[in-house]
């Protein structure tokens, strides 16, 4: 029963992952207000530090842009309702007048509340000689 209560955890977190990516690639907000929380904090790959509101702002203004985000070797770890997610990721984005154009390791915090999973925090590196 343990295994299989697991099993519909990770599957439900592993989709709230997935529908931010796709909601990041279509520039989909509303989506991505769902799976982002309020109190989110994001560090890109060249150390730049945004909150929820910024990055909102940033893709309805048209100075964010998300190309491409390909996903593999996700790893998640679950601690109550807190959990974290892992991941390599082919990613290009625009952002102002940086662009983050090759493989990145990314940490994701999610938070399990309101009966769903959100990221509050995310942590992403590049990855040398990408």
């Amino acid at each position: 029963m343990e295994e299989t209560a697991m099993n519909e955890r990770e599957q439900s977190l592993l989709a709230a992952h997935e529908a931010r990516i796709a909601a990041l690639v279509a520039g989909d907000l509303d989506a991505l207000a769902k799976v982002v929380g309020e109190d989110l904090v994001f560090v890109n790959a060249v150390g730049k530090v945004s909150r929820r509101p910024e990055i909102m702002a940033a893709f309805q203004g048209g100075s964010m842009k998300v190309e491409r985000i390909d996903a593999d070797n996700i790893e998640t770890r679950f601690y109550g309702d807190t959990a974290l997610l892992s991941y390599r990721a082919h990613t290009t984005v625009r952002d102002g007048d940086s662009v983050i154009d090759g493989l990145t390791q990314n940490t994701c915090v999610f938070v399990h509340r309101d009966g769903r999973w959100q990221m509050v925090n995310q942590h992403q590196c590049a990855i040398a000689g990408s």
